[in-house]
């Protein structure tokens, strides 16, 4: 099971990544669609994606949220399941 440290998350459109520095090797990324991506953030944060994302606007206040926390990977790469560990 990969974790590691959240780099940086980006906003691509329709679809999100997570860049994250495994244990084990470099640079590595899950890939989300924006909705699970918002379901995922209001999940852990407690927090309203819109209200926070404000259509871009609040792109900081996400990634703030995210960087530097360990993100734990199951699954191979077309049925991940993602965490935050605590």
């Amino acid at each position: 099971m990969p974790k590691g440290k959240i780099m940086d998350v980006e906003d691509h459109g329709s679809v999100w990544l997570i860049l994250y520095r495994p244990e084990e090797r470099g640079l590595d990324r899950v890939a989300f669609d924006w909705r699970q991506l918002a379901n995922f953030y209001e999940g852990t944060s407690g927090n309203s994606f819109y209200h926070d994302y404000g259509f871009g606007a609040g792109m900081g206040k996400i990634q703030d949220y995210f960087r530097g926390k360990t993100l734990v990977v199951e699954g191979d790469e077309w049925d991940q399941r993602v965490g935050i560990e605590e």
